[in-house]
């Protein structure tokens, strides 16, 4: 019998739990796009904008709402969604990634988290769940 690390045994376990909960990826595990990654890990309001949308999913709400609920600033809320100057690179923001979609009714804007959202939400969940009972 081949020797096996610990490490190796936690990978491959993870891979299995991953694959059962998300099927048709097999052993594999989906893959979230590292841009995606580096953003959300660059920026905390992002990733409470996400969380926020999340929990309210599918029903979309408008720019104040969230900044009110995330404890931010409604410019800072409109450049992690959208971009704004150097401070929220437009193409880390959240809807350019695909993770929010800007919705226009009647004059009025707002913000849903889209499927993929979702799906990178409850990813980032599970990941972070299973990783921290080892640390």
């Amino acid at each position: 019998m081949p020797n096996i690390s610990t490490k190796s045994l936690l990978v491959l376990h993870a891979i299995l739990r991953i694959g059962k909960k998300y099927p048709g990826w097999g052993l594999m595990p989906p893959v979230i796009d590292p841009h995606v990654l580096r953003s959300l890990h660059r920026s905390e309001l992002r990733r409470r904008i996400l969380q926020y949308l999340y929990e309210i999913y599918p029903s979309a709400t408008y720019l104040s709402e969230i900044a009110r609920v995330v404890g931010s600033d409604p410019s800072n809320v409109r450049g992690a969604l959208v971009g704004l100057g150097n401070r929220y690179n437009g193409e880390s923001s959240l809807v350019y990634l695909g993770l929010v979609e800007e919705i226009r009714n009647n004059g009025f804007k707002y913000y849903r988290l889209t499927e993929y959202g979702k799906k990178v939400v409850e990813m980032l969940r599970d990941y972070q769940a299973y990783y921290r009972k080892f640390m």
